[in-house]
């Protein structure tokens, strides 16, 4: 995973510790997904309250995936996943359990609220987003001047993350009102390289409630 920040027609690449941030539930973007993903049937959305709909991007399908955790506290999903874990071993390396690696959805208030997230393929070299077909999203408003704009989304496909980074800052070169820049942040599916699988976890995604919004992956 890197952060990329274009400077000066440089692009600088910095190796990042922590992990990216994942997708957010912020209406706006939401309904800009669904549009996309309803052209070319590639999602599915489940009838919740409204503060918990998500949209779902079918993705990691060879792995099991805890539906029964989605609206669950962190303390209910553990124990349904290790009743499946103990009940299934073969499925898991014969392990009783999974350890959830517990990761917060993205939301406007995070500090990282000014990157553009780059999903890529597999080797990291060229954007794929989260549709797979190029398109980067960013799901809020840019602040400039007082006024909310709109921004993105921006047609990668084919491009390195770098060069869809200086494509997007090209795009808004404005800082916020905060005076912040867009910024880039390269994230790499699981099983690649850089974010390897682990057959001890369960990738699973919060709210700001610590309520389960997407089914657990074990992987």
């Amino acid at each position: 995973r890197r952060f990329l920040l274009l400077d000066e027609d440089q692009v600088i690449e910095v190796d990042l510790v922590d992990g990216a941030d994942k997708e957010n539930r912020n209406n706006a973007w939401l309904s800009r997904l669904m549009a996309k993903v309803a052209e070319r049937d590639a999602t599915a959305m489940e009838d919740r309250p409204s503060t918990r709909q998500m949209i779902v991007i079918p993705r990691y399908e060879d792995k099991h995936h805890f539906e029964e955790c989605i609206g669950k506290s962190i303390e209910q999903c553990q124990t349904l996943i290790d009743t499946f874990v103990t009940s299934n071993p073969e499925q898991f390396n014969n392990q009783t359990t999974l350890r959830m690696d517990i990761r917060k959805i993205r939301e406007i208030t995070d500090e990282s609220y000014y990157k553009v997230v780059l999903r890529t393929n597999m080797t990291g070299d060229e954007v794929y987003g989260i549709l797979d077909d190029g398109q980067v999203f960013y799901p809020w408003p840019w602040t400039v001047h007082t006024k909310d704009l709109t921004i993105g989304p921006w047609d990668c496909a084919g491009l390195t993350p770098a060069k869809c980074c200086q494509l997007i800052q090209e795009d808004m070169p404005n800082p916020d009102d905060i005076g912040n820049f867009l910024a880039c942040f390269v994230e790499e599916p699981v099983g690649s390289e850089k974010n390897p699988e682990k057959d001890d976890r369960a990738i699973t995604v919060v709210d700001a409630d610590i309520v389960i919004v997407r089914a657990p992956i074990a992987h």
